[in-house]
Protein backbone atom coordinates (compact mmCIF):
# COMPACT_ATOMS: atom_id res chain seq x y z
CA UNK A 1 0.00 0.00 0.00
CA UNK A 2 1.29 3.29 -0.79
CA UNK A 3 0.68 5.91 1.29
CA UNK A 4 0.07 9.87 -0.12
CA UNK A 5 1.35 13.11 1.32
CA UNK A 6 -1.18 16.08 0.94
CA UNK A 7 0.88 19.20 2.40
CA UNK A 8 -1.57 20.97 4.27
CA UNK A 9 -0.45 24.40 5.35
CA UNK A 10 -0.75 26.30 8.57
CA UNK A 11 -0.72 29.73 8.97
CA UNK A 12 -0.12 31.45 12.37
CA UNK A 13 1.09 35.28 12.55
CA UNK A 14 5.04 35.11 12.13
CA UNK A 15 5.05 32.02 11.59
CA UNK A 16 4.01 29.66 8.65
CA UNK A 17 3.96 25.41 9.20
CA UNK A 18 3.73 22.74 6.95
CA UNK A 19 2.55 19.75 8.03
CA UNK A 20 1.79 16.27 5.57
CA UNK A 21 -0.88 14.05 5.74
CA UNK A 22 -1.32 10.66 3.99
CA UNK A 23 -3.79 8.93 2.59
CA UNK A 24 -4.20 4.83 2.83
CA UNK A 25 -5.42 4.76 -0.54
CA UNK A 26 -2.69 3.08 -2.79
CA UNK A 27 -4.02 4.38 -6.45
CA UNK A 28 -3.79 8.15 -5.02
CA UNK A 29 -0.10 9.20 -5.72
CA UNK A 30 2.18 6.31 -6.86
CA UNK A 31 3.76 9.26 -9.13
CA UNK A 32 4.41 11.02 -5.72
CA UNK A 33 6.30 7.51 -4.74
CA UNK A 34 8.56 7.48 -8.46
CA UNK A 35 12.12 8.67 -8.14
CA UNK A 36 12.09 12.51 -8.88
CA UNK A 37 13.27 13.71 -12.43
CA UNK A 38 16.46 14.61 -13.04
CA UNK A 39 17.64 18.02 -12.27
CA UNK A 40 18.26 19.89 -15.60
CA UNK A 41 21.17 21.68 -14.28
CA UNK A 42 22.68 18.64 -13.37
CA UNK A 43 22.00 16.39 -16.65
CA UNK A 44 24.49 16.47 -19.05
CA UNK A 45 24.20 18.82 -22.27
CA UNK A 46 23.90 16.30 -25.05
CA UNK A 47 25.29 19.24 -27.56
CA UNK A 48 28.66 19.06 -25.87
CA UNK A 49 28.68 14.94 -25.16
CA UNK A 50 28.91 12.86 -28.38
CA UNK A 51 26.88 9.40 -28.02
CA UNK A 52 28.09 6.28 -27.94
CA UNK A 53 28.20 4.01 -31.27
CA UNK A 54 28.71 4.48 -34.70
CA UNK A 55 24.61 4.80 -35.53
CA UNK A 56 24.12 7.15 -32.70
CA UNK A 57 26.88 9.29 -33.34
CA UNK A 58 26.42 9.52 -36.99
CA UNK A 59 23.19 11.12 -36.23
CA UNK A 60 24.93 13.38 -33.62
CA UNK A 61 27.60 14.39 -35.75
CA UNK A 62 24.68 15.15 -38.47
CA UNK A 63 23.10 17.53 -36.53
CA UNK A 64 25.61 20.09 -36.30
CA UNK A 65 26.16 20.22 -32.26
CA UNK A 66 29.81 20.18 -32.29
CA UNK A 67 30.29 23.06 -34.77
CA UNK A 68 28.92 25.49 -31.72
CA UNK A 69 32.25 24.11 -29.87
CA UNK A 70 35.61 25.65 -29.80
CA UNK A 71 36.84 24.97 -33.56
CA UNK A 72 39.37 26.19 -35.83
CA UNK A 73 38.78 28.33 -38.43
CA UNK A 74 39.47 26.22 -41.31
CA UNK A 75 40.42 23.40 -42.57
CA UNK A 76 44.82 22.45 -42.55
CA UNK A 77 47.12 20.08 -43.41
CA UNK A 78 48.09 17.14 -41.03
CA UNK A 79 50.29 18.53 -38.14
CA UNK A 80 52.54 15.55 -36.86
CA UNK A 81 52.27 12.76 -36.35
CA UNK A 82 48.80 12.94 -37.59
CA UNK A 83 47.83 10.33 -40.13
CA UNK A 84 44.29 11.87 -40.89
CA UNK A 85 45.57 14.03 -43.62
CA UNK A 86 43.82 17.52 -44.08
CA UNK A 87 41.33 18.27 -41.23
CA UNK A 88 39.78 20.94 -38.66
CA UNK A 89 39.38 19.94 -34.99
CA UNK A 90 36.33 21.29 -32.66
CA UNK A 91 36.80 21.08 -28.66
CA UNK A 92 34.02 21.01 -26.35
CA UNK A 93 33.65 23.26 -23.22
CA UNK A 94 34.88 21.13 -21.15
CA UNK A 95 38.16 20.13 -23.12
CA UNK A 96 38.71 23.58 -23.93
CA UNK A 97 38.65 25.05 -20.34
CA UNK A 98 40.61 22.59 -18.74
CA UNK A 99 43.71 24.13 -17.08
CA UNK A 100 45.03 20.41 -15.45
CA UNK A 101 47.48 17.70 -16.70
CA UNK A 102 44.24 15.82 -17.18
CA UNK A 103 41.21 16.58 -19.07
CA UNK A 104 38.23 15.90 -16.99
CA UNK A 105 35.67 13.27 -17.63
CA UNK A 106 33.14 14.85 -20.47
CA UNK A 107 36.00 16.44 -22.47
CA UNK A 108 35.40 16.23 -26.11
CA UNK A 109 36.51 16.30 -29.73
CA UNK A 110 35.49 16.40 -33.08
CA UNK A 111 37.94 16.47 -36.02
CA UNK A 112 36.79 16.44 -39.05
CA UNK A 113 38.42 14.38 -41.70
CA UNK A 114 38.71 16.47 -45.25
CA UNK A 115 39.72 15.99 -48.70
CA UNK A 116 41.59 18.18 -51.04
CA UNK A 117 38.42 20.81 -51.26
CA UNK A 118 37.61 20.81 -47.34
CA UNK A 119 34.90 18.53 -47.90
CA UNK A 120 34.34 16.53 -44.82
CA UNK A 121 34.52 12.75 -45.38
CA UNK A 122 35.15 11.35 -42.48
CA UNK A 123 35.16 12.39 -38.80
CA UNK A 124 37.32 11.25 -35.89
CA UNK A 125 35.97 11.59 -32.19
CA UNK A 126 37.35 11.46 -28.92
CA UNK A 127 35.87 11.83 -25.57
CA UNK A 128 36.92 11.01 -22.31
CA UNK A 129 34.79 8.60 -20.07
CA UNK A 130 36.54 8.60 -17.22
CA UNK A 131 39.39 9.45 -14.78
CA UNK A 132 42.18 8.05 -14.97
CA UNK A 133 45.97 8.06 -17.40
CA UNK A 134 44.85 5.00 -19.57
CA UNK A 135 43.45 5.45 -23.22
CA UNK A 136 41.05 2.78 -21.84
CA UNK A 137 39.26 6.14 -20.45
CA UNK A 138 38.20 7.62 -23.30
CA UNK A 139 35.44 6.44 -26.29
CA UNK A 140 37.26 6.85 -29.86
CA UNK A 141 35.41 6.49 -33.12
CA UNK A 142 37.15 7.21 -36.26
CA UNK A 143 35.37 6.54 -39.73
CA UNK A 144 35.64 7.23 -43.01
CA UNK A 145 33.24 7.24 -46.25
CA UNK A 146 31.56 4.33 -44.96
CA UNK A 147 34.11 2.69 -43.47
CA UNK A 148 34.71 2.61 -39.21
CA UNK A 149 38.18 1.81 -38.19
CA UNK A 150 37.11 2.71 -35.04
CA UNK A 151 33.89 2.61 -32.54
CA UNK A 152 34.39 2.04 -28.89
CA UNK A 153 36.79 2.60 -25.25
CA UNK A 154 40.59 2.36 -25.55
CA UNK A 155 40.80 -1.06 -24.55
CA UNK A 156 40.34 -2.95 -27.71
CA UNK A 157 40.23 -3.25 -31.27
CA UNK A 158 41.19 0.12 -33.57
CA UNK A 159 40.03 2.36 -30.64
CA UNK A 160 43.35 0.58 -29.03
CA UNK A 161 45.95 -0.45 -31.78
CA UNK A 162 44.83 2.88 -34.22
CA UNK A 163 43.54 6.29 -31.27
CA UNK A 164 45.13 5.29 -28.52
CA UNK A 165 48.78 3.80 -30.05
CA UNK A 166 48.60 6.96 -31.71
CA UNK A 167 47.66 9.69 -29.46
CA UNK A 168 49.96 8.00 -26.01
CA UNK A 169 52.47 10.68 -27.66
CA UNK A 170 50.34 13.79 -27.10
CA UNK A 171 51.72 15.50 -24.36
CA UNK A 172 48.75 16.10 -22.28
CA UNK A 173 46.29 13.37 -21.91
CA UNK A 174 45.67 11.72 -25.29
CA UNK A 175 44.89 15.20 -27.01
CA UNK A 176 47.32 16.72 -28.98
CA UNK A 177 45.38 19.94 -30.01
CA UNK A 178 43.37 22.12 -27.67
CA UNK A 179 41.58 24.71 -30.15
CA UNK A 180 42.50 28.18 -28.70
Amino acid sequence: MTLTRYPVLLAVPGLCLTLACTSPDPAVGDAADAAPAPDAATAPDPTQSPPSGAAALATWLAAGHYLAWHCEPAGHPARSPSAHGRNRICNNAALHAATGARFPPGAASVKELLDADDTIVGYAVARKDADGTDGGNWYWFERVGTTTYADGPGTSGGARTICVDCHSHATRDFVFTVVP
